[in-house]
């Protein structure tokens, strides 16, 4: 199987012309692959919680100590 890898422009006319001359003609298979703009935003769902800051834990923390009915 030979494999290419290209990167072009689509323009406002949505056309798309590829001149490959390396490779045979026959069949071949095309995959598009374009970054969507909308995915950047909501990507990282860890970015969209808000933050506190509760100060500094001076001891260490026990299941004991989190939870009452754990004794």
């Amino acid at each position: 199987m030979l494999a290419r890898k290209l990167k072009t422009k689509i323009g406002e006319d949505r056309m798309l012309v590829v001149h490959i001359p390396d490779i045979p003609p026959g069949e071949v298979e095309i995959i598009i692959l374009k970054e969507d703009e909308r995915a950047d935003r909501v990507c990282d769902p860890v970015a969209l919680i808000p933050r506190r800051r509760v100060g500094k834990i001076t001891s260490k923390l026990r299941r004991e100590d989190i939870y009452s009915d754990a004794r």
